[in-house]
């Protein structure tokens, strides 16, 4: 699948300097001053507001992580202390990972604000200007959602920091950051199409701005609200599940119509692909060009969730008897006796060691229908939840048995979350699901996680690197 976001130049917004012989800036510099003159421009520096979310911190050796390694439902070799400290609960502020995940985040908000910003002076198309605002609100969006998700309060900046002054910034409250949130995201359901034309895949949609919409109401406990705007996207019509569950995972079928939003790679083009191929691979199998270094290892708890008939397993975790691209998969290359395999693709002729086109999912199909099940059991409309959960187990080569009728809402409860565990197994999504399902603190001690602290593992540090040059910057409990 051709990627088309972050295959351009990302622009670097050069500051002028105070001394009179070097204020001349080469005829080829891009500055403030000469940029965001065109539609060109515009476009441009809308794709470097997409490249944060691929950096360390956000889709590589972010999101996923947090996701499986706090939940309990990975682990890793132990080769990466931050990681190390990150599976077990003993985070220090001075952890590398969190501080790439705070700097990513921020950058791409930089960058949005920079678009929401200068673009609307651009004499451009008015179709493109809107559609260019649109795809920096959301992205912007995106990029507090996460921030609030694993740190709490952080410091709401909706405009180019310009001054010294305007870095010593607070924490704003969580409310105050999702009001902007749900501004923005309306902004961009708004302004964005349904659809792009080939050579556009992979832009924010109105259907992706919807299902973000979405989550953040379902996050909020808005339970009709985020019905209703689940709803838009079912009934838009754009998407479906796959026939073959796999195919959301193969590269020859990614963006595909179970997509609906997905962190774009491209390898061997110099900082754009993506090195989770290798990371997640067995250790020394011969997967990967680098062999693997088997750092997501699902555990005996996550592979006893699924039922023994679900083939969702076997699409999910590498076991004993399987077998990749003629290689023989070994248990003794794990120390659960399980790898992770939706984003092992392998060997290739487009892929290289810690350079692979994997896309990272960030929102599908199956989670909408899912949060839209959710979404109608908590709002006490139990009987209508039915559909959307069973349409996800009936996928065709997935083929459960439907849910019996007659449940509890507690009932359905409880099979909405274990259906989220094994249809999203492996994706980073079960720690925030823990959370704000309110499950984390019982299920850790459940599973023998005792480092788990009530009130403190609940968020991430603030990185202290920048509580240092910030001192506005308030930490979290317990760090």
């Amino acid at each position: 699948m051709k990627k088309t976001i972050y295959t351009f130049f990302v622009i670097a917004l050069l500051s002028s300097c105070d001394k009179e012989f070097l204020e001349k800036q080469p005829l080829n510099a891009v500055t403030t001053e000469n940029f965001y003159k065109t539609s060109d421009d515009a476009v441009r520096a809308t794709n470097a507001a997409y490249k944060p979310l691929m950096y360390n911190g956000l889709g590589q050796f972010g999101l996923c992580y947090y996701g499986n390694y706090l939940a309990g439902d990975a682990t890793s070799l132990g080769d990466a202390a931050d990681w190390a400290q990150i599976e077990n609960n003993n985070i220090t502020s001075d952890n590398g990972a969190v501080r790439n995940t705070w700097n990513a985040a921020y950058q791409g908000i930089l960058r949005a604000n920079l678009v929401l910003e200068k673009v609307p002076a651009i004499q451009m198309d008015a179709n493109l200007k809107k559609r260019v605002l649109a795809e920096a609100s959301f992205l912007r969006a995106v990029y507090y959602h996460y921030l609030i998700l694993l740190f709490g309060d952080v410091p709401l900046i909706t405009k180019p920091q310009t001054n010294p002054s305007d870095f010593l910034v607070a924490r704003n409250s969580k409310e105050e950051v999702y009001q902007q949130i749900i501004k923005d995201l309306q902004s961009a359901e708004a302004g964005l199409p349904l659809t792009y034309p080939a050579s556009d895949l992979g832009r924010a949609t109105q259907g992706a701005a919807k299902a973000f919409l979405a989550k953040v109401y379902l996050y909020r406990k808005q339970w009709n609200e985020a019905a209703s705007k689940a709803k838009e996207v079912i009934d838009s019509k754009v998407y479906s599940l796959f026939d073959r569950y796999f195919d959301n995972f193969e590269l020859a079928t990614e963006n595909g119509k179970e997509s609906i939003f997905e962190i774009q790679y491209a390898s061997f083009l110099g900082g754009l692909g993506n090195a989770t191929n290798n990371y997640d691979a067995p250790r020394g199998s011969g997967f990967t060009l680098d062999g693997g270094y088997g750092w997501s290892c699902p555990t005996k708890v996550f592979v006893n969730t699924f039922t023994t008939n679900d083939p969702r397993l076997g699409y999910t975790v590498f076991r004993d008897g399987d077998v990749f691209q003629g290689i023989p998969y070994s248990s003794s290359t794990s120390s659960t006796g399980y790898n992770s395999k939706k984003y092992v693709v392998g060997k290739g002729t487009n892929i290289g060691k810690t350079d692979d086109p994997k896309n990272y999912i960030l929102m599908r199909y199956a989670d909408l229908l899912l949060m839209y099940s959710e979404a109608l059991n908590e709002a006490g409309k139990t009987a209508e939840a039915y559909t959307f959960i069973n349409t996800v187990r009936a996928r065709k080569d997935v083929n459960l048995a439907l849910l019996s009728s007659g449940m509890t809402q507690t009932e359905m409860r409880t099979a909405i979350k274990k259906e989220r565990t094994v249809e999203l197994g492996m994706e980073g999504l079960r720690w925030f699901d823990l959370i704000r399902w309110g499950d984390a603190a019982t299920y850790l001690k459940s599973i023998g996680k005792t480092n788990y602290k009530e009130g403190v593992s609940e968020l991430l540090p603030i990185p202290q690197a920048e509580r240092d040059i910030n001192p506005k910057l308030t930490q979290n409990p317990g760090y």
